[in-house]
């Protein structure tokens, strides 16, 4: 096999055309998820204490588990949702 001319032939990163999942959502997703309920969880120290921090836990735990299966369903699922309130989709596609 020649040798890679360089400027033309560059080994192509996975991060390009894969997408990246953080523990099965992508990772945009997952980490705005999380962050929002660390941010309801410490208000929610702040105001009424150690007692309410399972809520914020179980809500994570259950958009989560919603992100993962999105993904495991159709891995761009977010391009689906953004094309259809872009209304790029049509409900139903007339012939000719």
């Amino acid at each position: 096999m020649a040798e890679p001319i360089h400027g033309f032939q560059v080994p192509i990163l996975r991060g390009v055309w894969e997408r990246i999942i953080t523990c099965g959502a992508p990772r945009v997703y997952a980490r705005a998820w999380a962050c929002l309920w660390l941010f309801l969880g410490l208000c929610l120290l702040t105001y009424w204490g150690w007692r309410w921090l399972a809520l914020p836990v179980f809500g994570w735990l259950v958009g989560h588990g919603v992100l993962v299966w999105l993904t495991q369903w159709n891995s761009r699922w977010d391009d689906m949702v953004l094309a259809q309130m872009n209304q790029r989709y049509k409900g139903r596609y007339d012939a000719g």
